[in-house]
């Protein structure tokens, strides 16, 4: 029983030392690209739980839209290996992140997901690219009901502004 108590009082310690040393931020980004010679853009608002100064788990609800592509909707969630570099107030940086998503969407649009990219930290705003390699689970479709492919790789330019909690 002691040694259950102890092993117990051990794991919250760790959990609450890890609490204290993560940050949270958020964040509303827009992204634009082409697939299969449609163009789209997308709105993500995103909130960034750095769990670690290298791991950020990061959730973010978007919308995907186009001309010639049906509009979807969902949720990206991802673990973003992270190394960054800023000054003392975060004010001036750089960010270079990687890591595995899933993609929860409308439209027959699920998929996993690898990302990697770079980020500029300027005050508030951040400037970023990067690219981000899709596999959906089922056949999509586009406004003319051509079947897109199921694998898609975006490259996308980040104009983003947030905070932190």
């Amino acid at each position: 029983m002691k040694k259950s108590i102890l092993v117990f009082m051990m794991i919250c310690g760790l959990t609450v030392s890890s609490w204290a040393q993560s940050r949270v931020t958020y964040d509303l980004s827009g992204a634009s690209g082409t697939r299969d010679d449609e163009s789209f853009s997308e709105i993500h608002l995103g909130l960034n739980w750095y769990i670690h100064d290298w791991l950020n788990w990061r959730n973010s609800i978007f919308t995907q839209f186009g001309t010639d592509i049906n509009t979807v909707y969902g949720l990206d969630t991802a673990a973003l290996f992270n190394w960054e570099a800023y000054t003392q107030g975060r004010g001036l940086g750089i960010e270079l992140f990687a890591g595995p998503g899933l993609r929860f969407a409308t439209e027959d649009s699920n998929a996993v997901f690898g990302k990697a990219g770079i980020t500029f930290g300027l005050g508030g705003l951040r400037l970023g690219g990067g690219i981000q390699a899709f596999h959906y689970f089922e056949d999509r479709h586009d406004k003319q009901d051509r079947i897109l492919n199921k694998d898609e790789t975006q490259y996308f330019i980040t104009v983003s502004g947030g905070g932190s909690f």
